[in-house]
């Protein structure tokens, strides 16, 4: 008896917590029934996605054939997104790396490891990387987003997940640097690749959540490229448009 009225008295919190606070889409706030988003955040996800500059390999919209970046240095020869730095993937992007959200990673993942599956390029690579943080930054937020987005990957499409670079210098964010020059030069030899990683003359895919200018992924690649790697490729969910960079909140 004490277990039903138990199990009943949950059901009735649980309930009426949804009638004070009903379930909100991470996407969009709109309310929803079940879930973490709604109908049609869940449609953006998995079937939107950022074309691939033809000069430079940056993502830019589908309307384009250019990103009006190609003159920054791009250490990687392709790279796609699901979408630009706006409604839903900034909202998304922040409750997963900011709240803690990590199901709305695992959403997240699923949505990447298709962008993934359906390019040719990309789930042709031999090796998937996510960009690492610094051990002070990891302990600080106690996970790795881009880990846990580079592992969904792996484990959908079988490509071999492949930690291979270190973060060892404690770089300040991204998001306080404005230009393009000062973002590259606050990311000098913050990576290095681990001793032995198994990627010459192998395709990596490297994983991030946000990309701005590049910065990040292009001094990772770069540092991949230097340990052996034949090529870098990218994959992020959001990248913000030429001259914006996003919010940290």
């Amino acid at each position: 008896m004490s277990l039903g009225f138990s199990s009943s008295a949950r059901f009735l919190l649980r309930s009426l917590a949804d009638f004070v606070f009903p379930p909100i889409c991470y996407g969009c706030d709109s309310e929803i029934e079940t879930g973490l988003v709604c109908e049609a955040c869940r449609l953006d996800l998995f079937t939107h996605e950022l074309a691939v500059c033809s000069k430079c390999g940056r993502p830019c919209t589908p309307a384009t054939n250019y990103c009006g970046q190609c003159a920054i240095p791009f250490s990687l020869s392709r790279v796609r997104g699901l979408g630009f730095y706006a409604p839903p993937f900034d909202k998304l992007v922040q409750a997963f790396k900011y709240s803690g959200k990590t199901k709305v990673g695992e959403l997240l993942g699923q949505a990447l490891a298709a962008l993934v599956r359906q390019d040719e390029v990309l789930s042709a690579a031999d090796a998937v990387c996510p960009v690492p943080l610094h051990p002070a930054r990891l302990r600080e937020r106690g996970f790795n987003q881009s880990l846990l987005l580079a592992a969904a990957i792996s484990m959908d499409s079988g490509i071999p997940l492949a930690d291979c670079l270190i973060r060892h210098r404690n770089t300040s964010t991204q998001t306080m640097k404005t230009s393009p020059e000062a973002r590259r030069k606050n990311l000098e030899r913050a990576f290095r690749v681990r001793p032995e990683p198994g990627i010459a003359g192998k395709t990596v895919l490297l994983v991030d959540d946000v990309m701005t200018t590049g910065a990040t992924l292009d001094q990772a690649a770069r540092e991949l490229l230097k340990g052996g790697a034949a090529s870098v490729l990218g994959v992020v969910i959001a990248a913000a448009h030429a001259g914006a960079r996003p919010s940290p909140s």
